[in-house]
């Protein structure tokens, strides 16, 4: 009998043990997952903390360039071109103002700033030019049309275009409109809702120029032959730009209905540029990436647009 309940006891123990175990593993276990989680949140935040860092370098690089336009000589102030130190992508711990430690060896603190006046600014552009746009198509034109004169709801005013995502979900976009194909380009490397209303000659694509009326499809070819420089690549370091329309006439011959065309729609100064910054830990698997519309005007630099995402797991 004693030992019967000896034994009772001892299993007694073995059972309070074995909880205490794995009440004890569960809560070790739970906090390595808050360690891990805790972790995790640090390289967010660092992240993020360095791309907006890249994106506030990006715009120094802007006020760098308008500091070094108006220390020109009036006739050579102007050209908004691709050549230009603000068109190369910069990684922040290169330039070596900043010592990146053995953590960051793997990962990069970059920003890119691209000229949005390249683009075709729906919010703008004349009803000739949009339904110019062969990828657009009539249908979208129309509506994109209707949304910038007509009211949707009575008081409201005018709503303009904010993103170019609308369109992505107006009726009658598919993914090919979207993307583009081999055939056509796609929506999203045409247009804009940002801008001064010209599309840059010296910063736009041929797919971009060709949407304008009355183009010769020839001129255009002699602009981007001039603007790729001495590599003959476009969207390189020697690419060269031009001052003024008059400036490019004089440079490329061209003239006639493409220059009265160019007169109408273009011009060869920016105002509105987007930096994207991006920011990686953990050898980039974590990524940050933050974005921002600058203004460049003669008060100086205006932030209209500000957007972060963090990715990664």
């Amino acid at each position: 009998m004693r030992r019967r309940q000896d034994g009772f006891v001892l299993m007694c123990v073995l059972w309070v043990v074995a909880m205490l175990t794995v009440i004890t593993l569960g809560f070790g276990h739970r906090a390595a997952l808050d360690r891990r989680a805790a972790a995790y949140s640090l390289d967010h935040a660092v992240a993020m903390a360095a791309a907006r860092g890249a994106v506030e370098r990006g715009i120094i690089e802007i006020a760098n360039r308008g500091v070094k336009m108006r220390l020109l000589p009036v006739n050579l102030r102007g050209g908004t071109h691709l050549g230009e130190a603000w068109a190369t992508p910069k990684n922040i711990y290169a330039e070596g103002n900043l010592t990146a430690d053995d953590s960051l060896k793997n990962d990069e603190a970059s920003f890119i700033i691209t000229d949005e006046e390249r683009f075709i600014n729906i919010n703008t552009a004349p009803k000739d030019l949009l339904d110019n746009i062969k990828a657009m198509g009539r249908p979208l034109a129309r509506q994109i049309w209707t949304r910038r004169t007509k009211e949707e709801n009575t008081d409201e005013g005018i709503i303009p275009f904010s993103s170019i995502e609308e369109l992505r979900y107006m009726r009658g976009v598919e993914d090919d409109d979207w993307l583009g194909t081999a055939k056509k380009p796609g929506l999203k490397d045409l247009l804009t809702v940002w801008g001064g209303g010209g599309i840059n000659v010296n910063t736009a694509s041929k797919d971009v120029l060709m949407c304008i009326p009355g183009v010769k499809e020839g001129d255009i070819n002699a602009i981007l032959e001039y603007r790729a420089g001495g590599d003959g690549k476009l969207n390189t370091e020697d690419d060269r730009g031009f001052i003024t329309l008059d400036d490019m006439s004089l440079k490329t011959g061209v003239q006639g209905d493409t220059r009265q065309a160019l007169n109408t729609y273009c011009t060869c100064d920016s105002a509105f540029f987007k930096i994207t910054g991006l920011a990686t830990r953990r050898s980039g698997r974590i990524r940050a990436v933050c974005s921002a519309i600058i203004v460049f005007g003669e008060s100086g630099l205006q932030t209209v647009d500000w957007q972060e995402k963090a990715l990664g797991s």
